[in-house]
């Protein structure tokens, strides 16, 4: 069998199956919890492979490898950020399920008394990156199709739009979850069996070593791509982990608090450690072709070009499943915020009478605007270095400081959320500040954190507790969304 074809059948085998999964639960979702949160009851061994699929996604194995093919172990950066803060949110953040949460802004609401434009602000926010974040999975799915077909730009990016949406919409966060943790598997084993192949062929880390650029070995490729731009791409990824609604989600899903926690540290584990196998497979690419046109080219053609039949069907399933299990779980948070947030935002407190209805018809068009985004988008690791700044930076200074400064303010946080994004837009349009900072996130999450503790210092104190602020959102909430919370649960302190 050839090659080609091989690969189209295993893909075609894995969409058929991610499809059928989908349309079965989709049927047996009846309530908006069941839905948005998989009923608060996933154990916590369910959701170390949601957190580890959504983690290793198309920004890893395509950007992050595409990285490591021109600057060496600078790749392993982007899933070193990833596992690191997913490791960081789970040992500062687990606590939260025990409130019931559904979103990340109803936490970031009980932070500031329930104001309404710290509230409003941040679900705009928060909506737009996982917009961002869906961009980001059809470009890597694109990118697969384009290497396995060999169609125009086009037509993948459209394609990997549809096939997404299809994975992604019907079934809710328990679909998700299970199938996430299968796709984790298959994922782990596809890449390690491409990092094995990589050091044989190599004769080793040694070998490997031999025959790349000798910065490229470099701590961290700090020689190569420069050591304040790995800096910069570690504390994004960790800032938008901590300010990321899909891994907030993952917490106020699980059954109890320790399985929150537990789950957050062992997936953060894994992507952690899975850096070493993207800086390899990056590095060996590059050792067999230093010429390719564009780096994130660099997996696609290493299964096109190198690998047996067999093998190179199973990596480009691996990398599928990174794509779509990224992607579903960036989708649920997306239509989650539209039920929950931006639906009642623009009517004026009204909440949709049909909560699933309205939830996957916002994601069809989350997933038609998003595709036309990808048309229009460079690399990938680009990308998310341009977006992250403007949408998140800002998120994780006032959770931050929410949490452990009782003195912070809402006027404080409505300052950092004002000034994050306007010193990444200044750092990105204005060439000296590009040139000198090169990544916006740091100097706008440094201006952030100064504006919210100057602007808190002279405004009154916030005197609405976190606890009575959680309370009013629950019952709000179970008024709006007609959950399964007829009465307040005892707090979940396991």
């Amino acid at each position: 069998m050839e090659k080609h074809t091989a690969i189209v059948i295993g893909l075609a085998i894995y969409a058929c199956l991610m499809i059928a999964v989908a349309l079965f639960w989709m049927v047996r979702v009846k309530q908006p919890t069941d839905y948005l949160v998989a009923g608060r009851g996933l154990p916590w061994w369910i959701l170390t492979g949601n957190i580890t699929a959504t983690g290793i996604g198309t920004g890893v194995v395509i950007g992050a490898s595409g990285l490591a093919y021109q600057h060496g172990w600078a790749g392993a950066a982007y899933p070193m950020g990833l596992g690191l803060g997913t490791i960081l949110a789970g040992l500062l953040f687990a606590r939260m399920r025990r409130y019931r949460f559904i979103t990340l802004s109803e936490e970031i609401a009980s932070y500031y008394g329930r104001n309404r434009a710290v509230v409003e602000f941040a679900n705009i926010s928060l909506f737009l990156s996982q917009l961002c974040w869906l961009t980001v999975q059809i470009m890597g799915g694109s990118a697969v199709l384009g290497a396995v077909l060999g169609l125009r730009p086009e037509l993948c990016v459209l394609g990997s739009g549809v096939i997404t949406a299809c994975i992604s919409i019907p079934g809710g966060l328990k679909t998700v979850a299970y199938t996430d943790t299968l796709q984790a598997v298959i994922l782990l084993i596809g890449l390690g069996c491409l990092t094995f192949v990589a050091l044989d062929d190599s004769g080793g880390v040694a070998g490997l070593r031999a025959s790349v650029p000798q910065d490229y070995f470099s701590f961290l490729g700090v020689e190569s791509f420069g050591t304040w731009e790995v800096v910069s791409i570690i504390v994004s990824l960790m800032l938008a982990v901590i300010a990321d609604p899909g891994r907030r989600l993952s917490i106020f899903s699980a059954s109890s608090q320790a399985g929150a926690k537990w789950s957050m540290l062992v997936g953060g584990a894994i992507v952690t450690a899975f850096s070493l196998v993207i800086g390899i497979v990056g590095m060996y690419t590059f050792r067999l072709n230093p010429n390719l046109p564009k780096a994130d080219q660099a997996v696609p053609w290493l299964v096109m070009n190198v690998l047996p039949g067999w093998l190179a069907a199973f990596v480009v399933v691996s990398i599928a499943s990174a794509t779509f299990s990224s992607a579903s779980t960036n989708a649920i948070a997306t239509g989650t915020y539209f039920v929950r947030h931006i639906y009642p935002l623009a009517t004026g407190g009204h909440y949709a009478a049909r909560p699933l209805v309205a939830v996957r018809r916002a994601l069809v068009c989350a997933f038609v605007l998003s595709t036309i985004v990808a048309l229009q988008a460079g690399t990938i690791v680009g990308f998310v270095l341009k977006f992250l700044p403007l949408t998140m930076s800002g998120l994780a200074v006032i959770i931050v400081l929410g949490l452990f400064w009782k003195r912070a303010t809402w006027q404080g946080a409505l300052a950092a959320l004002m000034v994050t994004p306007l010193v990444a837009l200044a750092v990105m349009l204005i060439p000296a500040q590009e040139a000198f900072w090169n990544n916006p996130a740091v100097p706008a999450t440094v201006a952030g954190l100064i504006a919210h503790v100057l602007v808190s210092l002279v405004t009154p104190r916030t005197t609405r507790t976190f606890e009575e602020s959680a309370e009013l959102l629950r019952l709000e909430r179970e008024h709006a969304l007609d959950t399964l919370e007829p009465q307040r649960a005892a707090p979940d302190t396991a």
